[in-house]
């Protein structure tokens, strides 16, 4: 009997004692993903002990939930298994620096963004995305090459993300969906929370700046992390058509600084406090009481 999986190792143990099984092999792949895929424990009561607390926050300080629909539709082909937001969600609550109002642009282009990540991540079946025109979509990262909506369903969205990145730090065209998951999610098992920042400009035109954050708990290609808190800053461009859906995604941020904080070769007061958008400052030039 297979065991409830709660980790990727207790899932590689397991095999291991199985090798010949190719069905154990195939339980493999799809748990190891069911972990990635909804970030947060596997534990019944740590999920329901950080739904109290989700509760708690939204309550005391006027939160809301991220809305990526309807989860609950029983139409939806899911990859793996229907994905559980409440550990994200919790961790999205206790490190975001804005909140802000129902209605709201900002908050509007967020739960898009949400719900477009959550679509292409957990969806089957690429005729079920809501978010795109599948015709006419493209994604792009700081420049680079542009893939269409059938080569994102098929590589991921990390994979065209760092796709630019240098191929000492990351290789996108070795990676394939499931193994960029494994070494993303597997960095961060509590959760990447996403927030916008602020919107420049409404549709069909949006574009918006936008913080990434996590405590670096687990492990990425080897390396352990130490709880230290990773922030990832950028700036995002997406056209919409005339029914609110993403025909184009033009990401820019700095993936290779990313890739180097997650493998110890550069501290993460680097990309602390959006240093990736504005820059550090010069060394030189220190600040002097005003005459004035």
């Amino acid at each position: 009997m297979v065991p409830e999986i709660q980790g990727l190792s207790t899932c590689w143990a397991f095999v291991l004692s199985h090798t010949k099984s190719k069905t154990v092999i195939k339980v493999l792949k799809i748990s190891a993903l069911k972990m990635s895929g909804s970030f947060g424990t596997a534990h019944s009561e740590e999920r329901l002990a950080a739904r109290k607390e989700l509760e708690r926050l939204t309550k005391k300080f006027n939160f809301l939930e991220p809305d990526r629909g309807n989860l609950d539709d029983p139409n939806i082909k899911w990859r793996f298994s229907k994905p559980d937001y409440t550990q994200a969600n919790l961790e999205y609550m206790k490190g975001k620096t804005k909140n802000h109002p129902a209605g709201s642009l900002e908050l509007v282009v967020e739960n898009l963004v949400k719900r477009w990540e959550m679509e292409a991540s957990h969806f089957k079946d690429l005729d079920q995305w809501t978010t795109i025109n599948k015709e006419r979509y493209r994604a792009q990262a700081n420049g680079g090459k542009g893939f269409s909506a059938e080569e994102v369903y098929k590589i991921g969205n990390y994979n065209w993300l760092m796709a630019g990145c240098k191929k000492e730090l990351y290789d996108a065209e070795k990676e394939d969906f499931e193994s960029s998951h494994r070494h993303f999610r597997g960095a961060f098992p509590a959760g990447f929370p996403w927030e916008v920042l602020e919107v420049f400009s409404g549709p069909p035109t949006v574009a918006f700046s936008w913080r990434h954050w996590a405590h670096y708990t687990g492990q990425y290609m080897g390396s352990q992390g130490a709880g230290e808190l990773l922030e990832l800053y950028g700036f995002g461009v997406v056209e919409l058509d005339e029914n609110t859906k993403l025909v184009s995604v033009n990401i820019y941020y700095k993936p290779d600084q990313f890739v180097e904080a997650l493998k110890g070769d550069i501290t993460p007061d680097q990309m602390s406090k959006g240093k990736a958008l504005v820059g550090s400052g010069c060394p030189f030039v220190k600040s002097t009481p005003s005459s004035v």
